[in-house]
């Protein structure tokens, strides 16, 4: 019988789908139209959530005190687009009071009026009240997730989508890189549906270990007798699902190597040795199992000295020459830290400040986001968001590695590898955003916010 219900239900599933299928095909969703419709299917996914929850059995259970400090930061953002009168804003923000003082003038010939005596932390409301939107887009998307794939059909379900992106994404970066050798592209490196090579490693980064928790969680764990290894890898009931998913799992790896991007290469493989050492510690009877990262590994590695990798060894001889680059930058950034230490210049207002500042960095370069996302975050909303969102990871990321603690005393090897996979997919994008600037990339701070809840649901039920 089909009811209310199961037809919100499977619109849920659907446009669920349709956000992780399409979010990283328009270029990473960077231009405004598609940020746009992604925006509007994340809202939308959490309105038929809340109407399907209104014709459930099921009581939501929503604990405030959990959610606190990721709500401490929304209000953190929405507070710098408030009006404030002028002594409130100089004793909060000192330095945004006084930019806005000095150009009264500039601004009332555009339209604000000449006598008006209230202004905002943010130094471009506009773009703070942007770039909330499209984060809280973020965190609807990631909590729908959280509270409708509990279940273990349910979450193999949900990462049809994922592996099928993500494969999509690896073939067609080898297919490049394979056309740019043979036309002799001095830097044809992978960038999939990307414009940048760096966020393409990051979106395929934070799969990878995902699909070797799956691959593992397929394995034979139920027989404690020693067996050799290679009988060891496979069962007989998964033997070709096993093979192919490590066939396609090499060949994500592979791609990270070929797209060129160094911290993209560095923070995967540093995933790959959080998982080992978290799986060993947690699993020391089977530590011989996780031979298997070392098994794709290197069957990524030959298949890459195959084809030819010398323009990604090229590129990592030139570190000497980028990395001061940055660090310039960085060394500017310490000067907006200093003057908005609070509440920082608003969120998504970075660009527009650091002209103001750029002192070391002499080049004739457009700096539209900071390549580190935690000096950016701090720049836009001040110690005090950037302690409330971290307070909200790390809260996070600790309750989860305990869980992880309670499957592998159960044995409950799905939600353990996935649970290992999800949490090792974080660790490795929050690597690679020392240097880089992968949560500005609409596609892939969805798959961070899809990770973050997919987790989440992983370990709601044991």
């Amino acid at each position: 019988m089909i009811t209310t219900r199961s037809i919100l239900e499977s619109s849920i599933y659907l446009l669920t789908f349709s956000i992780l299928i399409f979010s990283p095909v328009p270029f990473g969703s960077v231009e405004p139209w598609a940020r746009l419709i992604l925006q509007l299917q994340a809202f939308l996914l959490f309105v038929l959530w809340l109407l399907w929850s209104m014709y459930s059995d099921t009581n939501p259970n929503l604990s405030i005190k959990n959610y606190l400090p990721l709500l401490t930061f929304v209000l953190i953002c929405l507070f710098q687009i408030i009006p404030l009168p002028e002594f409130i804003l100089a004793t909060l923000s000192k330095n945004s009071f006084e930019i806005w003082e000095k150009n009264r003038t500039i601004l009332a010939s555009i339209g604000f009026a000449s006598e008006s005596s209230m202004f905002t932390i943010s130094l471009y409301p506009h773009a703070t009240w942007e770039e909330t939107l499209l984060l809280l887009s973020y965190i609807a998307f990631g909590f729908v997730v959280s509270r409708m794939f509990t279940a273990e059909g349910q979450i193999k379900t949900l990462l049809i989508p994922v592996f099928g992106v993500s494969i999509f994404e690896a073939a067609y970066g080898i297919y490049q890189y394979l056309v740019n050798s043979s036309i002799g592209t001095a830097t044809g490196f992978a960038t999939g549906t990307f414009v940048n090579h760096n966020h393409f490693a990051g979106f395929l980064e934070m799969s990878i270990p995902l699909a070797l928790g799956y691959v593992l969680y397929l394995g034979e764990w139920h027989d404690k007798k020693s067996k050799p290894f290679i009988k060891d890898l496979v069962s007989s009931d998964n033997f070709q699902k096993q093979i192919l998913i490590l066939f396609l799992l090499a060949m994500m790896l592979l791609v990270i190597f070929l797209s060129g991007s160094r911290m993209g290469i560095f923070s995967t493989l540093l995933s790959l040795v959080f998982f080992y050492l978290a799986y060993s510690g947690f699993r020391k009877s089977g530590v011989k199992k996780a031979w298997m990262i070392f098994f794709v590994l290197a069957v990524a590695l030959i298949y890459g000295l195959w084809i030819g990798l010398y323009s990604v060894f090229e590129r990592f001889l030139k570190v000497e020459v980028d990395a001061p680059v940055r660090t310039l930058v960085w060394k500017d950034m310490l000067s907006i830290i200093k003057d908005f230490p609070l509440f920082g210049t608003g969120f998504g207002t970075f660009s527009y400040v650091y002209p103001l500042y750029k002192k070391y960095m002499e080049a004739p370069l457009v700096y539209t986001y900071a390549h580190n996302d935690y000096l950016q975050l701090i720049i836009e909303t001040g110690i005090l968001g950037f302690f409330s969102i971290t307070t909200a990871l790390t809260l996070f990321l600790f309750s989860r590695v305990r869980n992880l603690g309670r499957f592998s005393q159960k044995e409950n090897n799905f939600r353990f590898f996935l649970s290992l996979g999800a949490l090792s997919g974080i660790v490795s994008s929050l690597i690679h955003n020392l240097a880089d600037f992968n949560l500005h990339i609409p596609s892939n701070a969805l798959y961070f916010a899809f990770l973050i809840g997919f987790l989440k649901a992983i370990q709601t039920r044991a």
